[in-house]
């Protein structure tokens, strides 16, 4: 490893250390046990660090050109090493994670079958995460504050959680008193996890919903049925992009998000509903535009930088649209 190379894991070990103190008092103030450590604080150490009650999630986020030179995995070892050493855990606690660039349904596949399960408590409730079996652990962190939003603007509300993943929205939603929650999702894997959360924590009311299916399709289906329920909340989380082969086309976030969310407005939401839209697609461009949604008596606002919880220094870690009533019109 060249000087520099060596100089740059030793700023990292200084920063991890530093990193540690203020990130471990923080946690015990605010009462939080899952959260982010590390996030290519130095650009020459590019990789990602969370924190969960019995061990850490390390990403590789070298782009996949500096995966391939050689000696990288090496000093993936290195970095992973200073990780234990600096928190003082073993190796069963630290799980490694290559992000390779998606295709499809990646992120759906299983990097191992080890079974590692586990339940974490966030605010007052618990959800089932697997730090080793999935690029994805379970909880998406950055969306702590949302969640805690979603669960107070729930009350005696019916709430459609669209792209649903393991249903952590729809557990907020029905903790914070949503009469209903129906969670859709393309992954029969996500919903049986969905469900496993919802029950866990009290919800196995028919109240609460869960539908295994390609959400375009199942939206194109439902908008045909006269009967359709329409909702007050709505809140999706797309991926960025999919081919996967369960779909019946590919879903492309920005080129696709305009249609969805104006077919979502007119024939799933009530009078007085909202949308909550978000996605991580860093190059993201809202498509319609704040005029377009005054004529439809709506303001769109953007609430990104307030949603992005403070172990979070990447303020483009996602973007946040909350679509509500103009109270002007």
């Amino acid at each position: 490893m060249t000087e520099r190379g060596l100089g740059a894991l030793t700023m990292f070990e200084n920063r991890l250390r530093k990193l540690k103190k203020e990130r471990e008092k923080w946690a015990k103030r605010e009462s939080i046990t899952c959260y982010r450590v590390y996030s290519e604080d130095i650009p020459q150490v590019s990789c990602i660090l969370d924190r969960y009650p019995n061990g850490f999630v390390l990403y590789d986020k070298s782009s996949v050109r500096f995966q391939l030179e050689e000696g990288h995995d090496e000093r993936f070892d290195r970095i992973a090493s200073i990780v234990r050493e600096v928190f003082q855990i073993s190796e069963e606690q630290l799980f490694l994670k290559r992000r390779k660039k998606q295709k499809g349904s990646d992120q759906y596949d299983k990097l191992s079958i080890e079974g590692n399960f586990e339940w974490v408590k966030e605010s007052n409730l618990e959800f089932r995460i697997n730090l080793s079996d999935y690029l994805d652990t379970g909880l998406f962190l950055d969306h702590r504050i949302t969640r805690d939003w979603l669960r107070k603007a729930s009350k005696d509300k019916s709430v459609l959680n669209l792209f649903s993943y393991t249903g952590a929205f729809s557990v907020y939603a029905a903790s914070g008193g949503a009469k209903k929650t129906k969670s859709v999702d393309l992954s029969k894997t996500y919903c049986d996890w969905a469900l496993k959360n919802l029950e866990h924590n009290g919800f196995k009311s028919a109240n609460h919903q869960i539908v295994n299916a390609d959400i375009l399709q199942w939206i194109e289906e439902e908008t045909k049925n006269p009967n359709r329920e329409r909702y007050d909340l709505i809140f999706l989380d797309p991926p960025t992009f999919s081919n996967s082969k369960k779909m019946r086309e590919e879903w492309d976030v920005q080129t696709k998000h305009r249609n969805l969310l104006l077919l979502l407005l007119t024939k799933f939401l009530t009078d007085n509903g909202e949308i909550w839209f978000s996605t991580n697609f860093r190059k993201f461009k809202m498509e319609v535009a704040d005029e377009e949604w005054s004529e439809r008596g709506f303001l769109c606002v953007n609430r990104s930088k307030e949603s992005i919880p403070a172990d979070f220094r990447d303020e483009k870690i996602h973007q946040l649209f909350c679509i509500k009533p103009d109270p002007s019109n």
